[in-house]
């Protein structure tokens, strides 16, 4: 039972960050942060349109979003996909801008990024720039809803990129299950529908033209009335204002179709169905989903939340504790899937073992016994009352996130809150009825769920003609009689949560620019650095472990990965209550022992570690436990396996790059031969050969910095001298490929091509080099030849070596025939890069200096960045300001010499992946000798002591 005094501190708190919350913009009073250093001005244009205002003082971007209420769910049948295809058209060419890749190409010239994406209900057009750019970025981007071309030729050629989407997705299990799922749903509701589009979908008809179709969706949909905008920059509130009205006054208005109620989700009856999906990976999981009355009206009371928060609960006497403790299952998750005007979706998933498999009806069981607790009475007031005070403390102490993000965000929530809460409606809490919250409870049936049970080698009857997908419906035939689950009654509501913050005291007591070393001693660092910038009283920890023999062995990497996972499943009941309350750790094996962190509310995050780091001291495996860890573990890596393409190109080029580095077939060979008593073995000896590298940021005065390192110091000593990184290898100078053949119908190549050297100089050429080819290099492999979905260029950087990567996925090209168009995309690109104008050289140079100059958003951000310097011994902590600095006097003639060295002469060291067939008169990658290759090596520089 909680105390009287604790319930008048949490009223007194609660009462505290209500009021603090009250600061107001101009125009509608928007509930914004105490923390938010932003200012906002909410209109609407004379057209209709919803326009947020954001004045970013300090920003180095700006950034914009526009949303329409209009999504995949509006798509007329027979048209499937038509409005993602729009999406995609609206890229390519507008009246004043008809050149397709314009847009595209003037973004990435000034640091930027762009995207879209259609979601059932919604479609979000966004991008983030260099400020300095944004006038002539919106001169751009506004058209789209003004006067697109639809030009005849690049609807022809789009076709093929949405339909090489698809195709990129055929062997994509959460694709394929989300297909497959709508089989068992009403077909008249349009949630049921395919949203991608293909060939199939969207080809010309004898009565229908597809551009027709177009602009007949467009014209009844993009209206301005149907519109939000977001305008985020440095720009005083005014100017911005005056963008907005400028570039956007002329989206048209026009007469749309009206919001008809859909049909129910399950035809009435329907329900309960059983449904079985055959996946492609080694994927284990029970699904429940129940569908529900629709909760934006309800927003601010959040029912489908709140149950979400108790099914999905991970503590003691929890759903998924009972389940682990049987062994059926490895993880549970919870929360709403669909929310539409009409209706909602709560879904349960649950991570099955093998074990598990055989126990479907008692897993049923166990949950449905949990809902009925959630029944039998009304909710304790503190559950409630603790969800709501764990809400208005992250609102409180909001952090930032990318600009882009963060528009795309606001964007969304204009179109479905109140202004005041366009900022506050995701965390505003009010108490909720029993009455309010009775029909969301009364939706959790047994009667009222599609049970899907998701596993390999499955019983299926039938095809998801979209992805191939086998599946099976039936009626549903659980029953809650048919078994008995025992220890049913071990499971109970979530105690109060002792992790919540009580005290917000910031300690940090310096404004030094950089991290600064509290602890050098022989295998054992001590960084340290006071957080000023953002002034919350959080904290993050950072513990290396480091072990040679991790990094040298394939058993001892396998060993480590096993015992961590034992740690982590120990304490995780003890530890999800932390996390709930924004406190949270992770511990991973690495290429160089193990890695802790912690980071959240700093109040108890030295009880969290002591917690820790005693339970990595005492652990308890079972053989059944261990048995069912080693099987995820192999389950893991043989999935790996089967990821897309490009990704399993670019994963084994890493993989080959580095020294010592072990693969999953060497991996998957070392876990065969593990036991149960190795894991033991390796729990009390690993701390034998430890060194440790620690870096405390934060909130926390050098005092407590070192406290925590005491405590580490405690239970782990150093003994060992520091592990180096693994060594990057040097590519002797010639073309080598490496072939791969995997289970999926595309092909793709990735082209690595390797710096010589890693000074910061190098690196900015490379860096600019990268930025400049970007664009073009999309716009001709994937707009103009249509050769698929997934192409990009980039810089592709290896600790301090530079270098370039050019990736393509494609649905029907050979290796051969990828490879040809970039090298022939190569030899003409010379001449526009010798072509290209003062002007236009020096936009890209300021955008790639805004975007190295970026300033981290919050304080993980401001970690990782260290973080990164610490490990590859950049003690100056200056990275991005160094390379930055040389950007900014790099030459044209320079990055031209560049081009010529590095692209056109074809003997400097570049390294091809192929999946799909092996290109001509190019030898094996595997017929260089790795062990006899250079080596690069790391220069530590910022510390006179950095050598240790």
């Amino acid at each position: 039972m909680l105390s009287p005094r604790y319930w008048t501190f949490l009223f007194i708190v609660l009462g505290a960050i209500v009021f603090s919350m009250i600061k107001f913009s101009a125009g509608p009073e928007l509930i914004v942060s105490p923390a938010d250093t932003f200012n906002y001005r909410y209109l609407t244009l004379d057209n209709g349109m919803k326009v947020l205002l954001v004045n970013t003082p300090n920003a180095d971007k700006a950034a914009a979003a526009v949303s329409v209420d209009a999504g995949s769910g509006d798509d007329p049948k027979g048209r499937e996909g038509l409005a993602h295809f729009l999406e995609h058209m609206l890229f390519l060419g507008t009246e004043p801008y008809p050149e397709a890749g314009e847009y595209q190409a003037y973004i990435s010239r000034h640091g930027g990024s762009h995207n879209a994406f259609t979601a059932h209900s919604q479609t979000t057009y966004f991008f983030d720039i260099d400020n300095k750019a944004l006038s002539g970025a919106l001169d751009r981007f506004a058209p789209f809803f003004i006067s697109p071309t639809f030009d005849e030729a690049y609807v022809e050629r789009e076709k093929n990129a949405v339909h090489a989407e698809y195709s990129s997705k055929l062997k994509d299990d959460f694709r394929r299950i989300y297909s497959a799922e709508k089989q068992a749903m009403n077909p008249d509701h349009p949630y049921a529908s395919f949203a991608t589009g293909n060939l199939d979908t969207l080809s010309d008809r004898p009565d229908s033209k597809t551009r027709d179709e177009l602009l007949a969706f467009y014209n009844s949909h993009y209206s301005a009335d149907r519109m939000t905008l977001v305008l985020a920059g440095k720009y005083e509130l005014d100017q911005l204002e005056a963008w907005a009205k400028s570039h956007f006054s002329a989206v048209p208005k026009r007469q749309t179709v009206a919001h008809v109620a859909n049909p129910p989700l399950f035809i009435q009856g329907q329900l309960p169905l059983d449904m079985n999906i055959e996946p492609v990976k080694e994927i284990r999981r029970l699904q429940f989903t129940f569908p529900m009355p629709e909760t934006q009206s309800l927003y601010a009371y959040k029912p489908v939340q709140i149950l979400s928060n108790l099914i999905g609960h991970e503590g003691e006497g929890s759903l998924l504790a009972f389940l682990k403790e049987k062994g059926w299952a490895e993880g549970l998750s919870a929360g709403r899937s669909l929310s539409t005007q009409d209706e909602t979706t709560l879904v349960v998933q649950i991570q099955l073992t093998k074990l598990g498999l055989l126990y479907t009806e008692n897993i049923t069981q166990a949950l449905m016994h949990y809902i009925d607790l959630l029944k039998q009475q009304p909710l304790p007031q503190y559950l409630l009352t603790e969800q709501q005070q764990l809400s208005d403390l992250s609102f409180r102490f909001q952090e930032q996130s990318r600009i882009s993000d963060y528009v795309v965000r606001l964007s969304s929530n204009m179109l479905v809150y109140p202004a005041e809460d366009i900022i506050y409606g995701d965390y505003r809490w009010q108490p909720i009825s029993q009455q309010q919250l009775q029909p969301y409870l009364d939706a959790l049936s047994a009667s009222n769920m599609l049970r899907t049970l998701i596993a390999p080698q499955i019983a299926t009857e039938t095809i998801d003609p979209w992805y191939g997908t086998a599946i099976r419906i039936r009626p549903g035939d659980y029953r809650a009689d048919a078994v008995t689950t025992e220890g049913l009654a071990s499971l109970t509501l979530p105690a109060p949560n002792p992790f919540i913050p009580t005290d917000f005291t910031l300690h940090a007591d310096s404004t030094q620019a950089t991290p600064e070393k509290l602890i050098s001693e022989p295998g054992r660092l001590l960084w340290y650095y006071p957080e000023h910038e953002f002034a919350m009283p959080k904290a993050r920890v950072m513990v290396q472990l480091q072990q040679a023999s991790v990094q040298n062995s394939a058993r001892q990497r396998v060993l480590a990965q096993l015992y961590s996972r034992t740690v982590n499943e120990a304490l995780n009941t003890y530890s999800y209550p932390a996390y709930l309350a924004g406190l949270n750790y992770s511990l991973n094996a690495s290429g160089r022992g193990l890695e802790l962190a912690l980071g959240g509310y700093q109040h108890k995050l030295p009880e969290l570690l002591k917690r820790v780091l005693s339970e990595m001291n005492s652990i308890n495996l079972s053989e059944e436990d261990f048995g069912r860890y080693k099987a995820s573990l192999q389950r893991t890596l043989e999935n790996q396996l089967k990821n897309k393409p490009f990704e399993r190109e670019l994963a084994v080029l890493k993989n080959w790059l580095y020294e010592p580095s072990f693969d999953q077939a060497d991996l998957l060979q070392a876990l065969a031969a593990v036991s149960r008593e190795d894991v033991m073995q390796y729990a009390t000896t690993f701390s034998n050969e430890l060194a440790v590298q620690m870096y405390v940021h934060g909130q926390l005065s050098k005092a407590q910095a070192q406290e925590l390192a005491a405590i580490v110091d405690a239970q782990y000593p150093a003994k060992a001298a520091q592990v180096a990184l693994p060594q990057l290898l040097q590519i002797p100078a010639g073309q080598y490929q490496k072939n791969l053949t995997l289970d999926h119908q595309d092909t793709a190549i990735v082209l690595y091509v390797q710096g010589q050297e890693g000074s910061d100089r190098n690196r900015a050429r490379y860096a600019l080099l990268g930025q400049i080819l970007s664009a073009p290099y999309y716009q001709t492999m994937r707009t103009e030849q249509q050769l698929g979905y997934i192409v990009f260029a980039t810089p592709f950087p290896q600790q301090t070596i530079p270098g370039l990567a050019f990736i393509v996925q494609s649905p029907e090209a050979s290796p051969q025939a990828i490879l040809d168009s970039s090298l022939s995309f190569f030899s003409n690109f010379e001449q526009q890069l010798g072509s290209m104008s003062e002007e236009e050289f020096n936009s890209y140079r300021q955008g790639l200096s805004t975007l190295l100059l970026e300033k981290p958003k919050n304080m993980a951000e401001k970690v990782a960045r260290f973080w990164r310097d610490i490990e590859v011994q950049r003690y100056s902590f200056d990275t991005n300001e160094a390379i930055a600095a040389e950007v900014k006097t790099l030459s044209q003639d320079e990055v031209r010499a560049l081009y010529q060295n590095a692209i056109l002469e074809r003997g400097k060291p570049w390294l091809l992946l192929t999946q799909g067939g092996a290109v001509q008169d190019w030898p094996a990658l595997d017929s260089l000798q790795r062990e006899q290759l250079s080596r690069f090596t790391l220069q530590p520089a910022g510390l006179a002591d950095s050598a240790q």
